[in-house]
């Protein structure tokens, strides 16, 4: 029996459902299969938590998940604590590039930032101020005095004690310069703080950071990433587990023409893991998603360079095994019966949302699945995509058609054929 879902978090899963996009709620709802991909991920959130992290890629041909393995473990993330950044890649936004491509994702991945209190992004200046406040309660509980009545200069030296065991991280010191900077111009008032812009990275030239900041370093595609670190041991600071980061979309560095671009954007990977795998980070953990020709590509894809081939390339004694705690995570495609668990779901949730009975049951459903599976060459043709796209489609279809049936459908005939011989009779339904 499907639970009772909040009606705002059941219009969003289906809406997004429907149109072929991940939700970004309500997931845990629908989620059926990967529980040893799962596990794998709950373990990395506790090595996070404990001051470690996690660098892993997530393979799957599209339509196969792996946005919905990533939304899954970003709101699990966010419940037990942890701050999260996500971002898809995109031609104007790779990890460097000649135009800012590397800067452009760390600036999605900011604005993006969330936490439980705000799932859906934003909350970089919100955490931000409420720490703020927690800072300035915490040091009026001691001293005796109101929380407003503590100034820039205390909370500067809060700060820096706060923070002390950072200082050996690239960067610290301008990054904790303008976090001090930001405090004051909060407890200002100050509306356009230069501090918030510089950490959002929306400040460019070193005159600019030196004038209104009055430090000589910008975030730019060279340095993005020791900030990403930095932003990681600062959310601790304020009280959270660590900092997970899900880039998706990797595909689009596959399809870069150009091969001296493609091997700065995979050597750039390839710091990256070496950094976090080799513990030169901390309460940090990174997942990059892609689809198998991405990875496993000889002339384009990861494996065509080398040092990340050799770290990312199946060990020999898997011989067709399945391994989830290796650097790559391949996501396999559902079992019929998880596809069959997942369409009894959405049909609940679907007489849920719009409070009717459908009148399908369980081996209609069955059914369905059957038709589904023998109209495709192949089972690996058919994606769990578009499975549930269809057959959400195919019940808004019935109930706003009483007249319909289901087989009728299913089988892709009108009911009103017989009697509009002019129509065409046969429709067949898209899978």
């Amino acid at each position: 029996m499907t639970p009772q879902i909040p009606k705002r978090t059941l219009t969003t899963l289906m809406n997004a459902l429907s149109s072929g996009v991940v939700p970004r709620r309500g997931l845990e709802y629908i989620a059926v299969g990967r529980k040893k991909e799962t596990q794998t991920f709950v373990d990395d959130l506790e090595d996070t938590a404990e001051g470690g992290g996690a660098f892993r890629f997530i393979s799957g041909r599209f339509g196969n998940g792996k946005s919905f393995m990533t939304q899954m473990v970003r709101n699990y993330a966010m419940d037990r604590g942890f701050a999260v950044m996500d971002a898809d890649l995109a031609i104007n936004r790779r990890l460097t590039g000649s135009k800012k491509e590397g800067l452009n994702t760390y600036r999605e991945l900011v604005r993006n930032m969330a936490v439980k209190s705000r799932p859906d992004g934003g909350a970089t200046e919100p955490l931000l101020q409420n720490w703020i406040s927690q800072v300035r309660i915490a040091m009026a509980d001691e001293s005796g005095m109101e929380p407003g009545d503590i100034g820039s200069r205390e909370l500067d030296r809060r700060l820096r004690d706060i923070t002390s065991d950072m200082s050996g991280m690239v960067h610290y010191q301008d990054f904790v310069s303008v976090v001090s900077r930001y405090m004051s111009d909060h407890i200002s008032s100050v509306d356009d703080s230069p501090a918030l812009r510089w950490m959002k990275g929306e400040v460019e030239l070193k005159t600019d950071a030196r004038r209104t900041l009055g430090i000589n370093t910008v975030i730019d595609d060279s340095n993005w990433y020791d900030f990403i670190k930095l932003w990681a041991e600062l959310v601790v600071r304020m009280g959270y587990r660590g900092l997970v980061v899900f880039i998706d979309e990797g595909v689009i560095l596959y399809k870069l023409q150009n091969r001296a671009s493609r091997s700065n954007n995979y050597e750039r990977l390839l710091t990256m893991f070496n950094d976090i795998m080799q513990g030169k980070s901390s309460h940090l953990s990174m997942y990059v998603c892609g689809t198998p020709e991405f990875i496993e590509d000889p002339n384009r894809g990861l494996y065509s360079y080398e040092a990340l081939r050799s770290r990312l390339v199946s060990g020999r004694y898997e011989n067709g095994y399945d391994n989830y705690l290796g650097p790559v995570i391949n996501l396999r495609p559902l079992t019929n019966e998880e596809v069959y668990v997942l369409l009894k779901t959405l049909r609940d949730l679907h007489e849920q949302r719009y409070s009717y009975e459908s009148g399908i049951n369980d081996d209609m459903l069955e059914d369905y699945l059957n038709e589904v599976m023998n109209s495709v060459i192949s089972t690996s043709m058919i994606t769990p995509r578009e499975i549930t796209r269809d057959l959400i489609s195919l019940l808004d279809t019935l109930r706003q058609n009483p007249g319909t049936t289901f087989h009728d459908m299913v089988r892709g005939r009108r009911l009103d054929a017989d009697e509009n011989p002019d129509d065409d009779i046969i429709e067949d339904l898209e899978i």
